[in-house]
Parts: structure tokens; sequence; C-alpha cells
């Protein structure tokens, strides 16, 4: 077995080195992401202690800070933590911490009075738990996976029942074409935003299905950036 390990690893260091990387095709988008091209940028996660809550508010801030769009809105993917019953003494608590930043957010970066978007920069999503028979807990259905395909109906076919109706807070701006999920400790260097969408938007790169309307033939449905490591911060190594 470790033999075979080795093996493996040479192999994919020849690979990885014999094969140049091919960059793809993308729209210079001189003058911002258009509005043909909306994007949503979420970050998935769980509404558990106050520290963390806010966490997730700073780092959104941060995304739009450094990607500063007009199209583009900045929202919290979120449920509750898994429990016994549908609901506990604290899930109001932390939806109220929660909402009261998203509206703090949108206060400090309002949108532009000649602003065409219908709908705040700034979004919470929420979900209700649902009971899980195979875990006989009450979960956000299917945890991080399906509150990504739920936001995905609700950009597809404007179906939002999965998501707690929060009023201004979690209103969607309309034909919204791309989504951007990052993890609650990834970054999105300033620029990155328009650049992503450049290359999304590009003809070449956007998906062709096949007749049953299922299968992308060509052209790419989901792009998966490279990741980079950082720098470790100076606490990590003193």
């Amino acid at each position: 077995f470790p033999a075979s390990e080795d093996v493996v690893a040479i192999i994919h260091r020849l690979i990885s080195e014999s094969v140049r990387p091919s960059h793809l095709p993308r729209l210079a988008l001189t003058s911002g992401i258009p509005a043909q091209h909306r994007v949503m940028v979420v970050i998935p996660g769980m509404l558990t202690q106050k520290a963390s809550t806010l966490e997730l508010l700073n780092r959104l801030q941060l995304h739009y800070l450094a990607n500063p769009e007009q199209n583009a809105q900045f929202a919290l993917l979120t449920d509750w933590a898994d429990a016994d019953s549908e609901q506990t003494d604290s899930d109001a608590a932390r939806l109220a911490t929660a909402r009261q930043g998203i509206k703090e957010l949108n206060t400090l970066c309002p949108r532009a009075v000649d602003d065409a978007c219908l709908a705040p920069r700034f979004l919470l999503l929420h979900r209700a738990r649902l009971f899980s028979p195979t875990e006989q807990r009450w979960i956000g259905w299917e945890r991080k996976r399906g509150k990504l395909e739920q936001l995905v109906t609700a950009l597809a076919v404007g179906k939002t029942d999965g998501f707690l109706d929060l009023g201004d807070e979690s209103t969607i701006e309309p034909h919204t074409s791309y989504i951007v999920t990052l993890d609650s400790d990834t970054q999105l260097p300033p620029g990155r935003l328009r650049e992503l969408v450049g290359i999304a938007a590009h003809p070449h790169n956007q998906p062709r299905l096949d007749a049953s309307g299922t299968v992308v033939v060509s052209g790419y449905g989901i792009l998966q950036p490279r990741v980079a490591t950082p720098l470790p911060a100076v606490k990590e190594f003193t």
C-alpha cells in the first residue's frame, strides 16, 4: 500500500507538470457587471452563536468592500443548528442578531439614488428546520447542499418558500443569473467578482444542454476557480 501511494503521487506530479493550464475566455466588463449578468455572492452558514454570526456579517461586508458592484447582492444563506424540536428558546435571538446586522449593512452601504435595483444590497436567506426521519432530528433540509439547491430554485423559477419571509432583508433581485458561493473563511480579492462573472458570461463558456435539457454538452454550468492558500498570519507562527 505505501508503494502504491508513491506511484499515484508520482503520476499526479507528472500530469500536473506536463499539462499546461488553459485560461478560459472572458469578457472584460470594464464598466462593471451589467444588469443582464446580475450575480449573488452567498456565504452558507449556521446561526449558532452571536460571535460567529457577527463574523459572518463582517465577512460579507468585506466581500462587498472589495467588490462594490452595482449589480450584485451579498447574502448569508443560513440555518439554525440541528435540534430535537422544531424550535428552541435561542432561535429568535440568533435570527434577530443576523437581521439587525443585515439592516445595518444596508444602512452603511446604501444603494445609489439612481440605482435601478429593486432589492437591498445585503440579504439574509434563512430556513426553518424540517424533521429528518433518517436522523430523527429537526435540521435544515439537506443542510448546505439543500440551501444551495433551494436558492437555485428561487432564482430560476421564483419559488422562495424554502426560506423565511423576512421582508426587505430576504428580497432577491429579479433576473439574477449567477451565484458565487464562498465558505466563511474564503476571501474574495478586489476585482475577482467581476472577473468570475466575465468568465461565466462569455458565450463560449455558457452551458448548452442536450435535447433532454438535463445534461451540459458544452460550456460550463459550474466553475471552480483555482484555490490559493494565503500566507499564515503572524499569530500562527509566533
